[in-house]
């Protein structure tokens, strides 16, 4: 490669880091694997392409030199079905607003009539409409996402010295960001389940640089990092008139600062055949804060805000081999495997809350196998993974949807001259089956006085002991909710993923 060349290719690298306000955090990329390379599924374990810079950029010294374009389309068709409401008396009836607990304080929050949910209501003349939400209405994890690929391998320093730059950009809608509540409160807005690790987190720029250096002719060292985003918006409102809500000035205070979250790298020879691999990825996450200040035409001012925590990814540690059984100049036939530990226990949803201590996510090891057959100019792979959720059943107040996962992704490359320039044309489909997953929950037991005796379970919004106009409610009695995932659901799918990929040798 000539030194022109190799500067321009290491002034992208570095434009890119620069650059990179607008990138966050990676979950494409630990859902599909490499798709630029026969990386594929085992990219943290088999040196390939420019996914190294991601997956473990101590491989980066062992990728060819290249710059790879491609394109990739993903469908997701993941399914949430919710098991019918049992009978009216668990729904919440309408004319409560003004009730309240015996001893005359208010209830902490208040359901929105079930029938009103489903159907809607038209205005009256002293009432106003309301626009129905039923259950499931507006649920996610259909979508189809293309990307844009790039990734860049440049070799420098007799080859000690290896650059990586790897990212998928989504075509459309730039990017999504989806919060939702995975209990009652969501009755308010899309009265829907959600799947919690897929659908708008499947929307993200990522984008990731690496460098690895070889410090002996069998041993490399790597690191990378991909980019974090938080924001912070604050709109100041000025409430002109309280009962016409459409009558507010609103100002905009906003920020955007960037973090890096590092991951890094190992690799060992063994001789000529085995390839042993360990990699730390560091949590990711997007913060965005939001911030409310009202102030109304008597003089009154509050302020209120939340913060947002979207694509989190926690510290994952991974390790693997890559054995060739065969080795010839004419045929290659390896082996690989690797391990996956990721610490979900320490997950945020998308309202910065951690999931309650008697349902809380455990720490996961996923496993992954595959191969690699050379014949000639032709290379194909084939991997298989398996990765168990962390997510315990769902038999009480929370939603959190989520399956167990196995992968499987298949790819072939072609190697070719074309005007005296190496080439590879590449392609790789792959499957994705969320295990079938069903989860009923569990009765929510309460006291005389309304109290609730487990308050992990499913939330009663009409209180046992509700009172109005200083009458007790008979229909309070026993469990009312509005919680879209009671009295159960059901929850799988698929994922599938194409990519058409070209790479050209520096």
């Amino acid at each position: 490669m000539s030194t022109g060349v190799r500067r321009i290719s290491v002034g992208v690298v570095f434009l890119c880091a620069w650059s990179a306000a607008s990138v966050r955090a990676s979950p494409p990329f630990d859902l599909m694997g490499d798709v630029g390379s026969s990386g594929g599924l085992l990219a943290r374990t088999v040196p390939a392409g420019s996914g190294a810079a991601y997956f473990n950029p101590a491989l980066l010294t062992d990728a060819p030199a290249g710059v790879t374009v491609g394109f990739v389309v993903l469908k997701q068709r993941i399914g949430i079905e919710l098991d019918g409401r049992p009978g009216t008396q668990f729904a919440i009836p309408d004319g409560f607003v003004n009730a309240g607990h015996a001893d005359g304080s208010r209830f902490d929050s208040y359901a929105i009539p079930t029938n009103d949910l489903q159907y809607g209501r038209m205005k009256e003349a002293r009432r106003d409409g309301f626009r129905a939400r039923p259950r499931q209405g507006a649920g996610s994890g259909h979508d189809t996402q293309t990307y844009e690929a790039f990734g860049l391998v440049v070799k420098l320093f007799e080859h000690r010295l290896a650059l990586g730059m790897h990212t998928l950009i989504p075509n459309g809608n730039f990017t999504k960001l989806k919060a939702f509540w995975n209990d009652e409160r969501e009755q308010y807005f899309s009265n829907s389940l959600h799947p919690e690790l897929y659908a708008d987190r499947m929307t993200a720029l990522s984008l990731a640089l690496g460098a690895g250096v070889k410090i002996s002719d069998r041993f490399s060292l790597g690191i990378g990092t991909t980019f974090s985003l938080a924001a912070s918006v604050v709109a100041p409102t000025y409430v002109v008139d309280t009962g016409n809500l459409g009558k507010i000035l609103i100002d905009m205070n906003a920020s955007v600062n960037i973090g890096v979250s590092p991951h890094f790298g190992v690799s060992y020879r063994f001789g000529d055949r085995l390839l042993v691999s360990a990699t730390v990825h560091t949590p990711q996450k997007v913060k965005l804060g939001t911030g409310f200040t009202f102030l109304l035409s008597n003089g009154v001012e509050q302020s209120s805000g939340v913060t947002f925590v979207m694509d989190y990814a926690p510290w994952r540690i991974g390790a693997g081999a890559t054995y060739d059984i065969v080795q010839s100049e004419a045929t290659t036939f390896a082996l690989a495997a690797s391990a996956l530990y990721a610490t979900w226990s320490d997950y945020l949803d998308r309202h910065g809350s951690a999931p309650s201590p008697g349902y809380a996510w455990s720490d996961t090891l996923s496993a992954s196998a595959g191969f690699r057959l050379r014949v000639g100019a032709v290379t194909t792979s084939l991997d298989g993974s398996y990765v168990p959720t962390p997510v315990p059943l769902q038999t009480g107040r929370s939603n959190y949807v989520d399956n167990d996962r196995i992968a499987g992704s298949l790819g072939a490359e072609y190697r070719f001259a074309l005007l005296g320039t190496q080439m590879k044309i590449g392609a790789q489909v792959q499957v994705q089956r969320m295990l079938p997953r069903y989860q009923r929950k569990l009765p929510t037991p309460t006291q005389p006085d309304g109290a609730v005796l487990a308050p992990e379970r499913v939330k009663d919004e009409l209180p046992d002991d509700a009172q109005l106009s200083g009458d007790p409610v008979p229909a309070a009695q026993g469990l009312q909710t509005n919680n879209p995932g009671w009295p159960g659901f059901a929850s799988g799918g698929f994922i599938l993923g194409a990519a058409l990929n070209l790479t050209v040798a520096l």
